[in-house]
């Protein structure tokens, strides 16, 4: 597996602060948060980008996050992709293999209803990041099953999961349920760790770093080491107290931990 850094695990900063982070704490790669993106082609060209990921041995596989395709009218999708597609233009030349969309749910509807969306959007979609060379992947927010489901009836090649450890364990944390993810619909990995509350009062700001909380990341490691996943596990974590640090310091702790919780499962990163 492959070590990586999301952009919201050092908030603060900009994507120039990530990258440079990224390097210095011995991360791989960087998943580049979408709204730091916009700052940076404001001011600087995708040839800068490409450029800086170089100067810094840093890949940036992924971009995060994009999301209101599903349930949204036909104008208003058409409106979301035409914004969507100068990232996918910028993905593409930078390497990037993935784009994050966010899951709506079912957004009120029976799941008969929901799936027949799902299928239809989502298809649409992955044809459309298929011409920049990118897929996606789904992040969902509740319980697996209902959107593995919605992964195969999709049954599309560009169409995969993003695990996201806080919200697989706060969805029901069922390693049984994890197992089920097709392997090869298993493109992109959020890893993070969390408080010990209730999980219906658990939030983004309770994540933690690796291994300092009670998502079992062990077993979860050793579950895609069995689905063969080669993929990047990509530390994401919402939390100020660690943004008071500096973004160098956050990464380092960010892959400290993950080195420990992945050494643990044995686990090698590249």
């Amino acid at each position: 597996m492959k070590s990586c850094i999301n952009g919201a695990t050092t908030m603060p900063y900009s994507l120039e602060e990530d990258i440079r982070a990224a390097s210095e704490a011995g991360f791989k790669a960087v998943e580049i948060w979408v709204g730091k993106l916009k700052k940076f082609l404001a001011r600087s060209s995708k040839s800068d980008l490409k450029r800086l990921l170089e100067d810094f041995n840093v890949s940036a596989p992924c971009l995060c996050a994009f999301g209101g395709y599903v349930f949204c009218s036909e104008t208003k999708y058409e409106e979301r992709v035409n914004k969507l597609k100068p990232f996918l233009e910028v993905g593409n030349y930078i390497g990037s293999e993935y784009i994050i969309v966010c899951a709506e749910g079912l957004g009120g509807k029976s799941f008969e209803e929901a799936l027949k969306q799902y299928v239809f959007r989502l298809r649409k979609l992955g044809s459309l990041t298929g011409e920049y060379g990118i897929k996606v992947a789904l992040e969902w927010f509740e319980k697996l099953p209902p959107a593995i489901e919605i992964v195969r009836a999709v049954n599309h090649e560009n169409i995969g999961f993003l695990i996201d450890t806080f919200h697989w364990y706060r969805g029901d944390g069922s390693l049984d349920h994890l197992r089920e993810v097709p392997e090869d619909k298993l493109f992109f990995v959020h890893i993070n760790d969390c408080e010990d509350l209730p999980q219906d009062r658990l939030a983004d700001k309770h994540r933690l770093f690796c291994g300092e909380g009670v998502i079992p990341l062990i077993d979860v490691l050793k579950i895609f080491c069995e689905k063969e996943y080669e993929g990047y596990l990509s530390v994401e974590i919402f939390r100020e107290e660690y943004w008071k640090m500096s973004a160098v310091d956050i990464a380092k702790k960010a892959y400290d931990s993950l080195i420990r919780v992945a050494s643990a499962a044995g686990v090698s990163l590249d």
